[in-house]
């Protein structure tokens, strides 16, 4: 049953078999491939969690660092930008690569504040074609040198700190996870190089 398929057209062409007087005819190929699943009424658009700056790095760097994971969005074709709540300019920030998850993306980015800059509110940007209404996502994250206690009236404070050191030790597992990525893939690539050398030598 090719009820799960479609067909691609790669290509037509006339032949006619050597002294044979027949009439021409047309050689087709074609190759099935799955059709997406996608429900286009689907909500595909980056689903945000974000991760506040940890008391730890604060105090021993006298920087935090704001990170939001994106997941669940379709298709992979992503924009980020980070900048002073209030601010025109586009601020230095890092992303991770973009991973497949099943049927969807994920991917990560962050942004390191200086000190002198605590006491802004900062917003990360998100464009994506399936964000609802068309409007470009922005995730708020509140200044550092405000009092904890006030931006999160209903948390804990000991769950509070346990939270951010969190958020602390899953930024660092990301940074290292990516920079993993980053060797392998250098040594790949310099692998190859090395056995072209060695094959165009001999």
């Amino acid at each position: 049953s090719h009820s799960n398929f479609s067909f691609f057209l790669l290509g037509a062409k006339w032949f006619q078999p050597h002294n044979v007087s027949v009439s021409p005819t047309i050689a087709l190929t074609a190759l099935p491939f799955s059709p997406t699943d996608k429900n286009p009424d689907e909500d595909t658009s980056p689903k945000p969690t974000i991760f506040l700056p940890s008391l730890a790095e604060r105090k021993l760097h006298n920087t935090g660092t704001y990170l939001c994971l994106l997941e669940n969005f379709f298709p992979d074709v992503i924009k980020i930008d980070w900048k002073e709540k209030n601010g025109k300019a586009i601020l230095e920030s890092h992303q991770g690569n973009t991973m497949k998850t099943n049927d969807t993306y994920m991917k990560y980015t962050w942004l390191t504040v200086m000190e002198q800059s605590m006491d802004k509110e900062h917003k990360c940007i998100i464009k994506h074609e399936k964000n609802k209404g068309g409007v470009d996502q922005e995730i708020i994250f509140l200044s550092m040198n405000e009092d904890e206690t006030n931006q999160w009236p209903f948390v804990d404070p000991l769950q509070l700190q346990r939270a951010s050191t969190s958020a602390y030790y899953t930024y660092v597992l990301l940074l290292a996870k990516s920079g993993v990525y980053s060797i392998l893939i250098a040594y790949c690539l310099l692998g190859r190089g090395v056995l072209c050398s060695h094959g165009k030598s001999s």
